[in-house]
């Protein structure tokens, strides 16, 4: 495997190391690679693993690693957290002490319930589901590293993710959704293209550190994103259930989905990255229900 070897020269190609290729990874790839960074990671996703390959994501064995991180220059944590807090920290320490930059991408659900209030950046954390209590612990123990070994660190605090390959259009055709009703219950959410686009942007400046709320313009009710999607479809709104009639058949991180509500405030994104590519829910519909449209017609 052939990476640019910048500890030794001052060369303007990254070596970007991805730990965790998920869901968001192949957008996230995209972005990179386009560029002009070098993009390593791993995944035991044979499907996504041929997709990112394709993509020119250099795909590596997890025990092989180690042989190649002292060569990257940023590195993305993509990983869900555990019980000891970040797994990649704590499998991989030794060897991410020498890169120039960490990002690590945690939840909104860090912040608790606020009523339906604004949330800063600095507002108070109050998680109460196990999930959002176990990225709290991650994002303190990511910090106590980079502050141990002195590299800049930005977590990335990012609402529910949505795309192509998961929305609420998609649920709606095949029968999965069911509408809640909560009164004052709001939530953000974030197109995976506006996630790639600022992740892409800032492991290749690898200046920006601190906290950002990765999210979208237009906290809302689910029912009015209900509402607007039904309509793109020319589907009739099914029934709305109230929640606190279906709350207990409800699994634990639905309930818990249910039991916050906030209004993230992206300003400080903004400032920094300029305005979303997907501002509201509208706008991120709407482009998968054209990608949708188009594809439904070159099978006709």
């Amino acid at each position: 495997m052939k990476l640019i070897n910048n500890k030794k020269k001052n060369d303007s190609i990254k070596n970007v190391a991805v730990l965790g290729l998920g869901k968001i990874s192949i957008e996230l790839s995209k972005n990179l690679v386009n560029r002009g960074a070098i993009v390593i990671g791993f995944t035991s996703d044979k499907e996504r693993s041929k997709i990112l390959k394709k993509i020119g994501v250099k795909v590596i064995d997890r025990n092989g690693f180690d042989k190649v991180i002292k060569y990257c220059d940023s590195v993305i944590i993509t990983a869900p957290p555990n019980e000891l807090g970040c797994p990649i920290i704590d499998k991989y320490h030794e060897f991410l002490s020498n890169v120039n930059w960490i990002g690590y991408l945690s939840s909104t659900g860090v912040y608790g319930d606020h009523k339906g209030r604004k949330v800063f950046e600095n507002s108070y954390l109050k998680p109460t589901s196990k999930n959002s209590i176990l990225r709290l612990n991650a994002e303190n123990v990511v910090r106590n590293f980079a502050q141990r070994y002195k590299i800049p660190l930005c977590i990335f605090r990012i609402s529910g993710i949505y795309g192509p390959e998961r929305n609420i259009i998609q649920q709606i055709l095949s029968n999965s959704f069911v509408p809640i009703h909560k009164k004052d219950h709001f939530f953000n959410r974030i197109h995976e293209h506006d996630i790639a686009r600022v992740l892409g942007s800032a492991a290749i400046s690898s200046k920006c550190t601190g906290i950002i709320n990765l999210s979208d313009d237009s906290p809302t009710s689910q029912i009015e994103v209900a509402k607007y999607a039904y309509k793109l479809l020319h589907k009739k709104l099914p029934v709305v259930q109230n929640y606190e009639d279906v709350r207990k058949s409800l699994s634990p991180m639905s309930r818990s989905f249910w039991e916050s509500s906030r209004r993230i405030d992206n300003s400080l994104l903004k400032k920094r990255y300029g305005n979303m590519i997907f501002p509201t829910y509208k706008e991120g519909l709407n482009n998968i229900y054209n990608d949708y449209t188009n594809i439904l017609s070159t099978k006709l």
